[in-house]
């Protein structure tokens, strides 16, 4: 048995006991298992790695890989595929040094050493856990004991999430759990910034021009401090319904977390022509939805950015929109 301290059994535990008692949503499930993993072994990030064809993506991740978020890299000449072929808990000290590792990969997120460790469930395959540090040769063999220790727990977890979902649903694959909100149903923040990676290397290529939008809804804590979260989460699903039905089917809309969205469009159209659009979509959105015997109304703050003129840096787009958004936001306030 490895010597741990109080503080590590206890987060051990609560891990375990956190887990067990979790409602079975996948997202959910991927988000505590990073964060956790990254406490339990006082890592600078933790990422979960979800295979997609012959593509890992980065399907939840925390701290230092949270940038990261939905990004792919090959199975193949990988270290996480690499530990999925084997089968075993693989340990890299040092980035720079090692020949098993994507080299262009860890200097993107930062990392130098890092542990992965492949989730299996049976012979199913779910994914790969990596809990990674800035600093070379970081981790010693305590940090891989307590990773395997839980290994087994996170596995059945997940499995039977995957399981329920697929029994109450009716859906098919792990991949569409993990890239999907559960509440809306719509994408959420791993699959738009899997899209948005995508979608800015795609625009190299063509002469396409690139939009983000974002939109937070201005009435959500008044309606779940006056009428409860049930409310909220209708407000919620009735707005990413109404606006989910106006797009296109190429474009990508997604949940980015609580009362926040995201758009990304392609286009070729002018940006005064997007800006017209996209106000007439919001305005087709908002108004009055129905609660129980509860009239509520929906209404909500846009900003945008546009690659190239921008940026072309998925950071960059979506700092400059957020900003945009929270300036519409005041404006409005000051109305």
């Amino acid at each position: 048995m490895e010597n741990f301290s109080n503080s590590t059994l206890e987060k051990i535990l609560k891990l375990q006991t956190e887990l067990t008692a979790a409602k079975p949503d996948v997202p959910y499930l991927l988000d505590l298992i990073t964060l956790r993993a990254k406490e339990i072994t006082n890592s600078d990030g933790a990422v979960f790695e979800l295979v997609e064809g012959d593509e890992l993506v980065y399907r939840a991740a925390s701290g230092m890989g949270e940038k990261q978020i939905g990004l792919r890299i090959p199975v193949k000449g990988s270290f996480s595929g690499l530990s999925l072929q084997s089968k075993e808990t693989l340990y890299c000290s040092d980035s720079e040094m090692d020949d098993r590792v994507n080299r262009e990969a860890c200097r993107r997120v930062g990392l130098r050493s890092m542990i992965v460790l492949p989730l299996y469930f049976d012979s199913e395959v779910l994914g790969v856990l990596k809990v990674h540090s800035a600093v070379v040769d970081y981790y010693s063999a305590n940090e891989t004991y307590v990773l395997n220790m839980l290994s087994g727990t996170m596995a059945a977890i997940l499995h039977n999430a995957y399981r329920w979902a697929e029994r109450e649903k009716s859906l098919q694959s792990m991949a569409y759990l993990a890239s999907h909100d559960a509440l809306t149903g719509v994408y959420n923040r791993s699959a738009f910034y899997d899209y948005l990676r995508r979608g800015l290397h795609r625009i190299q290529e063509d002469p396409s021009c690139l939009t983000v939008a974002l939109f937070d809804l201005d009435g959500l804590k008044i309606v779940n401090d006056t009428h409860g979260h049930a409310a909220g989460d209708f407000y919620i699903s009735k707005f990413a319904s109404r606006f989910s039905h106006l797009l296109q089917h190429q474009d990508v809309f997604a949940r980015l977390g609580g009362d926040e969205f995201g758009l990304i469009l392609i286009h070729h159209e002018s940006k005064e022509s997007t800006l017209g659009l996209l106000g007439n979509l919001t305005k087709m959105v908002e108004g009055e939805i129905q609660f129980d015997t509860t009239k509520l109304e929906i209404k909500t703050s846009m900003g945008l950015s546009f690659s190239p003129e921008d940026g072309t840096e998925p950071e960059t787009l979506m700092a400059i929109a957020d900003s945009r958004m929270y300036e519409h936001k005041r404006s409005k306030k000051n109305k």
